[in-house]
């Protein structure tokens, strides 16, 4: 049975890092050492605690944010175990709008890699706190030292060591921690360390080391300083006190250093852990609104005593147990068999039972409390990001933050009659990950599977397979080219037609202009003296919408066009609404040929995290893309790139870097396109619709 914990004997610490740096196998010792598990998993026999899926056992890498726990001196710790892959960032992002601290584990002879550098700036976006854990310092080429330096240089902190490695490679014995001034050995097999005096050749540098620390640490408190400055000597508590305050506010970060693998080492992080990370209770107040109303702000404390609030940071669908929604409570106390509200539906809820978890193990508890991470299971109507409250006294907090999709396939079902079965179960793993989204896109008659990068498209197509039987076939999805006019012009149509009885006629005179890039379309009426009734106007705007959706080039859409009716006629019997809309289309395609059109394309603002190694083979490619460079800065390339140029940038992109680099993009602009490059749309566009060369 778990304890009752209070707000200050909580901890939610988050693991993040590059991928291969170790930090799944730090949480097994981590689990072993406060007593969870009696003896670590093992990644390569699919049995640890935080890689559960299928697919992260095949493929023996995190997937997805796992969350487990420990009870250790009677504190409870609740470690998120992230994975590395940028695919996977989301799952870092959506977690810390949850967690009091992050611990980024980085490999000690790598140092600072691409994807710890992103998530440390990530931390500091969400303001979480920073501590440093130096992993593998058993390997051959380790090196400490240069491992802080790198954390100094990428972070933009200083690196303040609190532990200090006693050897390195081979020689790597344990750590001399620097807070008590003793060495902790770290034996294989042992759960604790054992504690020894300092080595002697080692003194003078750990006692240089200590005094930095002590300094540091200072900065957090007044009378820490005071003491500091009178020479006066600070205990352990006192440096560990200043040390969280230092930790919050960010002014250095603190580097500890080991053996991930080591559940004696484990130990003394967790000690570690508790004597200076932030609990839950020193979390600010959470600022949120009135339900539905931005404009009316709303905080609540991290209290036990406020009115509950919750906020879903993860949501798990279990192909056998149903769905699980993880939510960190945010203020107050819940308990099994009370009813909340999802403000995010204005839907009444019931927990039957709430959930600590241990990976995929469940262990249920009568209540949580203000601070505490658990899940909950089958709430329909719950999703990922929606708020939990009193209903009596409701808040809703702002939605999560997350990356935009940067890589796409078109699908479709291979077997007839899969299409609406594959729809309803990409729907499903789109609700389990908010970075994957599903959709049809009309212009383009597709369906469009997008996602941060390609292995999670993989990941996502093997689970349709495996779980659902359904196989899919991806294509490269269509770009979404656009048409405008570069000049101004005039068109006409007299539509006259006579069949016995009633005849159809309508005759407009119309004007076509350029507008600015992004202005959009805007319709206007200028006739005079009742040329065209005003019943009829609507029915030539309705032809001009028409036309805009086939432009005169290539039959995309036409956009960023003004267009003025300026004159008409009409018959009292033949005209009708509809001989005024075909009247107006093709008006609009007369006066669309005479001015100058174009075909646009959409430009991508395209951010690039690399290692500087790389900068240069990505720039060339960039160039050969028709990319233009905006900007270069220590390991990012910032650049305006053609859509079409990008289609398969995430796989080309790993490729070139070795799997190491990374980007994000959004939607800048229309641009317009000519020559080769535009006659090779006109002809797929041709094939696209049907048509051949000579027709078009």
């Amino acid at each position: 049975m778990i304890k009752d914990y209070r707000m200050e004997n909580i901890r939610n610490i988050l693991l993040a890092g590059h991928g291969h740096v170790g930090k799944t196998t730090l949480n097994e010792s981590l689990l072993t050492a406060g007593g969870a598990l009696k003896e670590p998993g093992s990644i390569e026999k699919g049995t640890t605690v935080s890689d559960f899926d299928e697919e992260e056992i095949a493929r023996k890498v995190s997937l997805r944010t796992a969350v487990s726990f420990v009870e250790y001196q009677d504190r409870k710790l609740n470690f998120l175990d992230t994975p590395g892959s940028p695919d996977f960032i989301g799952e870092i992002r959506a977690a810390l709008h949850i967690v009091d601290a992050m611990l980024l584990v980085i490999d000690s002879e790598a140092g600072t890699q691409i994807e710890t550098e992103k998530h440390a700036c990530l931390a500091s976006e969400f303001n979480v706190p920073r501590v440093v854990f130096v992993n593998k310092m058993n390997k051959e080429n380790a090196n400490f030292e240069a491992a802080l330096e790198s954390v100094s240089q990428k972070f933009g902190k200083p690196a303040v060591p609190v532990w200090l490695p006693l050897g390195s490679g081979s020689s790597f014995t344990g750590v001399i921690d620097l807070l008590s001034m003793k060495a902790l050995k770290f034996e294989t097999g042992a759960n604790t360390p054992v504690v020894v005096e300092i080595p002697a050749d080692q003194q003078a540098e750990a006692k240089a080391a200590h005094e930095r620390l002590i300094e540091a640490a200072a900065e957090g408190d007044d009378s820490l300083t005071e003491k500091f400055l009178d020479n006066q000597t600070l205990t352990t508590a006192e440096i560990a006190k200043g040390l969280n305050e230092v930790i919050i506010a960010g002014s250095f970060i603190p580097a500890t250093c080991g053996c991930g693998n080591l559940p004696a080492c484990a130990s003394a992080l967790l000690d570690f852990m508790i004597l200076t990370l932030p609990h839950a209770g020193q979390r600010p107040a959470t600022e949120g609104f009135a339900p539905g109303t931005e404009d009316k702000p709303l905080t609540r404390e991290p209290k036990p005593e406020t009115p509950f609030s919750g906020y879903v940071f993860k949501t798990l669908i279990d192909q056998y147990a149903g769905k699980y929604s993880f939510f960190r409570v945010l203020s107050g106390t819940v308990n099994t068999d009370q009813d909340v509200l999802n403000v995010n539906v204005n839907r009444k809820e019931r927990f039957h039972h709430i959930y600590a978890m241990q990976g995929k193990k469940t262990i249920e508890i009568p209540q949580a409390v203000a601070g505490d991470i658990v899940a909950v299971a089958k709430l329909d109507a719950t999703r990922t990001g929606h708020t939990f409250a009193d209903p009596g006294q409701p808040i809703q907090y702002p939605p999560l933050r997350m990356a935009q999709a940067v890589y796409s396939v078109a699908v479709s079902a291979v077997k007839k009659g899969d299409d609406q079965k594959m729809a309803t179960i990409l729907a499903r793993l789109c609700e389990e990950d908010p970075t994957l989204n599903f959709y049809f896109e009309p212009e383009a008659h597709q369906s469009l599977l997008s996602a941060l990068g390609d292995l999670q498209i993989d990941i996502t197509v093997t689970k349709l397979k495996k779980r659902y039987n359904i196989e899919i076939e991806r294509s490269v999805p269509r770009v979404l080219y656009k048409e405008t006019v570069q000049k101004s012009s005039s068109g006409h149509h007299k539509h006259r037609k006579q069949s016995g009885g009633h005849g159809q006629y309508g005759d407009v005179y119309l004007e076509l202009a350029p507008r600015e890039r992004g202005e959009g379309y805007h319709f206007e009426d200028k006739t005079v003296g009742g040329c065209i009734p005003k019943g009829y106007i609507p029915g030539v705007e309705k032809g001009v919408k028409e036309a805009l959706q086939q432009g005169a080039v290539a039959k995309y859409p036409v956009i960023d066009v003004n267009v003025k009716v300026t004159d008409g006629s009409f018959h009292d019997v033949d005209s009708s609404e509809m001989s005024f809309k075909i009247a107006g289309r093709k008006a609009f395609l007369d006066a669309m040929q005479k001015a100058s059109p174009i075909l646009l394309e959409p430009v991508m603002q395209v951010k690039i995290y690399a290692n500087e190694s790389y900068m240069g083979a990505i720039t060339s490619d960039l160039n050969s893309r028709r990319g233009r460079i905006l900007s270069m800065g220590t390991g990012q390339i910032e650049a305006h790139i053609p859509q079409a140029e990008l289609l398969a940038y995430s796989k080309d992109l790993k490729s070139m870097t070795s799997g190491t680099a990374s980007f994000e993009m959004a939607f800048s602009c229309f641009q317009p396109i000519s020559g080769r490059v535009a006659d090779n749309v006109i002809k797929q566009a041709a094939i696209l619709h049907g048509e051949s060369k000579e027709e078009d």
